[in-house]
């Protein structure tokens, strides 16, 4: 096996175990605690303008991806000349992602949802990941979006990956309004305190 025949099974192996842990997260029903009404939706925004382009962007380099994989010889002509160490790089950085992204849902519990949302009985999660950063899901979309820019070297995924990581600072502005309203002073006061992507480095 050739080294870019092995970065393409790394790839299918990380793709596929990614999305695995989303959809299964995404679709799961977590039944109500005895004795407490079941969870409804609360206010809801969409990410409007900034939304769709995320959307789209998610779409693009997602077939991109899978074109990348199905049909190398199309994709040659785009290909970076970047060295094999960079995709190593994206390799242990796409990894990283997995026990991340699993972490993150499951302290979000029952407060998880696909969409911005405040439901009723919400509550503030202030522990693990959360302890440090306010948005680590957004912290393992952007991570695991970058290993796939490293990973395939292709300026079609690169551009696409750029798109997504730049349109996450617009909707977390939104989903922090949403929060501030709920919140107010608590939430405030933890904005203080925490990174918004990653850890603060000084206080």
């Amino acid at each position: 096996m050739d080294e870019a025949s092995f970065f393409r099974v790394l790839l299918i192996l990380l793709y596929g175990t990614f999305a695995t842990i989303r959809i299964y997260y995404r679709t799961r029903k977590l039944a109500p605690k005895k004795g407490v009404a079941e969870q409804k939706k609360g206010k809801e925004q969409i990410g409007g303008w900034v939304g769709i382009i995320l959307s789209i962007s998610i779409i693009g380099m997602m077939i991109s991806v899978i074109l990348y994989l199905l049909a190398p010889s199309w994709f040659i002509w785009s290909q970076l000349p970047l060295s094999t160490i960079i995709q190593a790089i994206g390799i242990v950085i796409g990894f990283s992602t997995l026990p991340l992204l699993i972490w993150t849902h499951r302290t979000l519990g029952k407060f998880y949802a696909p969409i911005l949302e405040i439901k009723e009985r919400h509550e503030l999660i202030t522990i693990g990941l959360y302890s440090r950063i306010r948005h680590p899901m957004y912290s393992v979309f952007i991570l695991f979006t970058l290993s796939m820019a490293l990973i395939t070297v292709n300026l079609f995924v690169t551009c696409f990956s750029v798109i997504i990581i730049c349109s996450f600072p617009f909707i977390v502005k939104q989903e922090e309004t949403m929060l501030l309203e709920q919140f107010g002073s608590q939430y405030q006061t933890y904005m203080e305190r925490t990174g918004k992507f990653f850890p603060k480095i000084l206080k």
